[in-house]
Formats: structure tokens, C-alpha cells, sequence
């Protein structure tokens, strides 16, 4: 008896470790229906909001003059573009393909794709921008809260490392 489930036990293991990878034909329709897209441009803009404001915030915006407010806005602008560039659309789906393909099976992104085309499935996706929005306000408000101290801590280790010559 111990011998047959071990044996079943083996057969299951590589199985599993043999199950088809998904085609790219799969893991775009599943990109598709669950609306990979639509949540990374959400992120993306999101992100590109978050690192102009931290960039300005490093900056010390609201103590600057114009003529330094111009500048510090040309630098938000300079690094957003160089976000855009690196984090398009097309860039993350080329970096995620392999991801994909080696986290998840054909079967298993069947279903998700049967789910995802499914009423609920519809309506989580139709959700799922409002709460990465709402997720990455939080995360920008935290980000408010502890950038100054990174700062101070960074300023004063300056300070000390002045000190230590």
C-alpha cells in the first residue's frame, strides 16, 4: 500500500512539473481579460504622479524661489519621461512574458481566463482600477509622512560623517 501511493505521489509531482507552459496566445487573452493593461496604466500614472511629488518634496519645492521651482518642475518632468519610457505597456509585457510562463500552467490560465470572462470576473476587473488609484493615494500620503524623516536621518548622517574625518 505504501508503495502504490508513493508512487502516486511521484506520478502527481511530475506531472505537475512537466504541465504544459502557457502559450503567449493564453497569457495575452488572459492579459486581456483581466485587464493587465488598464491596471498597469493606472499604477504607471499613479507611479509618475508619486515620483514627480517625491521628487519635488526631495527638492525642498515649497521653499524654492520660481526661477528654482522652474527648474525643480523641469527635473519632475525629466524623470517622469525616463518612467514612461522603461515602464510602458510594451516594456513590462516583454519583461512578464517569461514570468508567466514560468509561474503558471495552460490549464491554470484557462480557468483564469474563464473567470475573468465571467460576471464577477467582469465586475472585479471594473473594480480593480479604483482600488490600485485608491491604494497608491495611501501609499503617496505614507510616503509624505516618512520621506521627511529619511531625509533628516540622511542629513544628519551627513552631518556626523562630516565629523568622522
Amino acid at each position: 500500500m505504501l508503495k502504490k501511493t508513493l508512487a502516486i505521489c511521484m506520478l502527481v509531482m511530475w506531472g505537475n512539473v512537466y504541465a504544459a507552459a502557457p502559450s503567449d496566445e493564453v497569457i495575452f487573452k488572459f492579459m486581456e481579460v483581466s485587464n493587465v493593461k488598464g491596471a498597469l496604466e493606472t499604477m504607471r500614472a499613479n507611479a509618475d504622479t508619486a515620483l514627480r511629488n517625491n521628487l519635488l518634496q526631495s527638492l525642498q519645492y515649497p521653499q524654492l524661489n520660481d526661477k528654482q521651482k522652474k527648474i525643480a518642475e523641469e527635473a519632475g518632468d525629466k524623470a517622469v519621461k525616463i518612467q514612461q519610457e522603461n515602464l510602458s505597456y510594451d516594456a513590462i509585457v516583454k519583461l512578464v512574458l517569461p514570468l508567466y510562463r514560468r509561474t503558471f500552467t495552460q490549464e491554470e490560465l484557462q480557468a483564469a481566463i474563464n473567470f475573468y470572462s465571467s460576471p464577477a470576473g467582469r465586475s472585479i476587473n471594473q473594480k480593480m482600477p479604483q482600488l490600485a488609484t485608491e491604494s497608491m493615494k495611501l501609499t503617496t500620503e505614507l510616503n509624505q509622512k516618512v520621506i521627511p524623516q529619511y531625509q533628516k536621518i540622511a542629513q544628519e548622517a551627513v552631518e556626523r560623517i562630516k565629523q568622522a574625518k
